[in-house]
């Protein structure tokens, strides 16, 4: 089985304005052979439908994805929202995009609240990294130290910059509760190394869809120096285990 760990669907205006419905995903992941998808709300400023399009793609297509809540910390009810649409519509994770709304990943004030209602929810906490000051790897960690109990995923493992793709792993191997998500790594020498240094059961395959192409951040997984069971494990199976251990928290 293959899960892509990061999808989207909505506007997103850093590409450019290009709009994602579930239909445009379903044929991409067809394409390449995808069995489900994490499906996330763009974040961007041209949209503000935090969690409805997914809904909409959990109807339409309701054994493809694993529907994911956009969290803006500032926006009013924002806990009440994420548990009416966990509680209602099935969604199974909260994504938080630090560098897009201007908030530290790691704020007590803004973040915490959210984390502490996915503990309570039984959901996992993904949470965009790669840019400083605000979604840092290090601060991704501490947020992950500060809620051991919670399953965070950081959302492109550092992302393109080499010293926080090293430094997401150095977190990683302190905070056991942290998933590394590939989108967007480095190379396929990064995924090998997080592989290695962390465990292959804490490394998830990722590639933005529909926005990229999932076969370039395929390649990353299928060329790094891991064993074909590792790379089973990076390209799916962890992601349907840890689902389903929180089905039975």
């Amino acid at each position: 089985m293959i899960v892509d760990f990061h999808a989207h669907i909505g506007q997103s205006k850093i590409f450019g304005n290009r709009f994602a419905n579930a239909k445009n995903v379903i044929k991409v992941m067809d394409c390449h052979g995808i069995d489900k998808s994490v499906l996330i709300p763009t974040a961007s400023s041209v949209n503000t439908r935090y969690y409805e399009d997914v809904r909409d793609a959990l109807k339409e297509f309701p054994d493809r994805f694993f529907g994911f809540f956009l969290a803006n910390p500032r926006e009013k009810n924002v806990c009440s929202h994420l548990e009416r649409a966990v509680s209602d519509h099935g969604l199974r994770g909260v994504k938080l995009h630090p560098t897009f709304m201007a908030f530290a990943a790691d704020d007590a004030e803004l973040v915490f609240p959210i984390v502490e209602a996915a503990r309570a929810l039984r959901i996992c906490v993904m949470v965009h990294s790669g840019q400083s000051p605000y979604a840092t790897p290090w601060q991704v960690g501490l947020l992950a130290a500060d809620f051991p109990d919670v399953p965070i995923v950081m959302a492109h493992m550092g992302l393109d910059e080499i010293i926080f793709c090293d430094a997401a792993i150095k977190m990683a191997k302190r905070a056991p509760n942290l998933y590394l998500e590939t989108t967007g790594v480095t190379a396929d020498a990064k995924v090998a190394l997080a592989v290695k240094e962390v465990g292959a059961s804490r490394v998830l395959y990722g590639s933005d869809l529909p926005f990229h192409n999932p076969a370039a951040e395929m390649a990353k997984v299928k060329y790094a120096e891991i064993s074909p069971e590792e790379r089973k494990m990076v390209m799916g199976e962890n992601a349907k285990k840890l689902f389903e251990s929180l089905e039975h928290t």
